[in-house]
Parts: structure tokens; sequence; C-alpha cells
């Protein structure tokens, strides 16, 4: 009996094992992070967005500092501010993810592109 449990414990262990290999095969991507962007809301609030870029891995050289960020404030007519955040990808650089967040106000938006192209992630800021 207990060379039974002992059988069973250690196949249970090995397939443990083995299936948490391949979760370790997920970190393909290399992530960038802007300095965060300071905005100013029309209520004359200032918010921070923090913007980061996902590159393939390998790839984060050419992404580096050549990446290009701008970023915009508007009235979203309904009492809060739309932020427009615009990324300009440099060529070479494969598909990309950017992720921009205010977490003041938990609001977050993401975009794909790749290189050669400008990225933009629009945020909807809720009036304060």
């Amino acid at each position: 009996m207990r060379f039974r449990s002992v059988v069973v414990g250690a196949a249970l262990a090995t397939g443990l094992l083995v299936a948490g290999v391949g979760s370790a095969s997920a970190n393909v991507v290399w992530c960038l992070y802007d300095p965060p962007l300071q905005v100013s809301t029309s209520s004359g609030a200032n918010l921070t967005v923090n913007t980061t870029i996902y590159v393939p891995h390998g790839q984060q050289q050419l992404a580096g500092k050549n990446v290009a960020e701008t970023s915009s404030a508007a009235p979203d007519g309904s009492g809060g501010t739309l932020i427009t955040v615009s990324v300009a990808i440099p060529n070479g650089v494969g598909a990309v993810k950017v992720v921009a967040t205010v977490n003041r106000y938990n609001v977050s938006g993401e975009a794909y592109g790749s290189g050669g192209s400008t990225v933009t992630v629009y945020l909807d800021v809720p009036a304060a």
C-alpha cells in the first residue's frame, strides 16, 4: 500500500513538473517602459500616463531609444477627458503591443501595430 502511494505521488509530481515547463516558454516578449507622460485635463487636474511597449525578444535594441511618444488631452463631451497617446514604432521592429494606463482612475487601453507605423491608444478618463 505504501509503495503504491509513493508511485502515485511520484507520477503526479512528474506530471506537474512537465506541465510547468510549458509556461516557461511564454517569456518571448521584451517590454520597454517609456517615461511617464504628464497630461492636464480640461478641468485642470494633472494626470500621469504610463506607457508600456511590448516588442519581440531580440528586437529591443531596434526599439530602445528610437520610440517616439506624444499625447494630447481633450474634453470627451461627457465631462471627462479623452487622452490620446501616439507611439511611433521604428522600422525593423516586428509586431508590438502598446499599453497606456492612468492608475489614478484605473483606466487603461491597448493597441497593436508593427515597425514603421504609429500606434494610437485612447483613454477616456471620467470626470473627477
